[in-house]
């Protein structure tokens, strides 16, 4: 991996949230014309054609030899299926309640690392973790202001994005970023291509400029999250993915006049602090070893 530099991979985490909530915004606003597994399909193909025709000139034939390749099937497997989860979450549920799902993925980053990374964390770390699960329980609730279903749909996609940042942590600096984000593009359209026959059905044409927006949000998105990677180390930069709360509230808002209820901001003040904690906590503990 390049040199740490967390303020880069910070602000362009932060950027990355932007464009991919307006992304799902978008997304939302024409689910009941493509289905939300066919339309994740499209923004892979396409951010792979796209991605693909920038980096063939100069990488060659390294654009289709994804490596390591299976972290490299994992982490598109693992990327495909987090937002196949969110949008399909966005059916039943709010724009910035299904997006605060996806806050648990900061946590669950940490509460993995020791399994699959091999870091060890401590107990301050471990409470954090346990304060980030409470705050998902607390918008578990009882009565919920939507179709529960979508909710757990939601926690699921927390789940899968935590393992796409781990993957991302893995292959840091194993190709250059614009590569890498086109490995992840063919890897996730391989592995959704598997499943295209079970939920393809003929797209309106309406739909085609909305799919087209989505792509090149998702395009951009992608190249500045998989960057922020090669910048800062995951524990550092993924608890930044709470900006995404903030711009989903706002486009929520705007869009479709929806709003969190004061517990599901509960339940998300929970969440982010235990995320902001755990990256101030990976900070000390960097400065120490250095």
């Amino acid at each position: 991996m390049a040199r740490s530099q967390p303020l880069i991979g910070i602000a362009l985490m932060v950027f990355a949230c932007a464009l991919l909530a307006t992304k799902d915004g978008l997304a939302k606003t024409f689910l009941h014309e493509v289905g939300p597994f066919q339309l994740i399909w499209f923004q892979y193909l396409g951010n792979l054609v796209v991605m693909a025709a920038i980096t063939a000139p100069r990488h060659g034939w390294a654009v289709v030899m994804p490596q390591p390749l299976g972290w490299q099937v994992f982490r598109g497997a693992a990327s495909a299926g987090a937002v196949a989860m969110l949008y399909w979450a966005l059916t039943y549920i709010p724009l910035a309640d299904a997006t605060a799902m996806f806050m648990l993925a900061p946590v669950l980053v940490t509460a993995l690392a020791p399994f699959i990374l091999g870091e060890r964390i401590g107990v301050r770390r471990i409470t954090a973790i346990g304060v980030g699960f409470l705050g998902v329980l607390v918008i578990l609730r009882p009565g919920l202001g939507g179709s529960p279903t979508g909710y757990y749909i939601g926690v699921l996609a927390g789940v899968l994005l935590a393992l796409y940042f781990i993957a991302n942590r893995r292959l840091a600096g194993a190709a250059p970023p614009l590569l890498n984000v086109t490995h992840n593009a063919l890897t996730g359209a391989i592995v959704l291509s598997v499943f295209l026959p079970l939920f393809w059905h003929p797209v309106p044409a309406s739909a085609v400029p909305q799919i087209a927006g989505v792509i090149g949000l998702a395009v951009v998105g992608q190249a500045c999250m998989i960057s922020a990677f090669n910048h800062a180390p995951a524990p550092v930069v993924a608890p930044y993915t709470y900006a995404m709360l903030v711009f989903a509230a706002v486009i929520g808002y705007l869009w479709f006049g929806d709003l969190p209820d004061f517990a599901t901001w509960v339940g998300i003040v929970l969440i982010v602090g235990a995320g902001l904690y755990i990256a101030n906590r990976e900070r000390q503990l960097a400065a120490r070893r250095a």
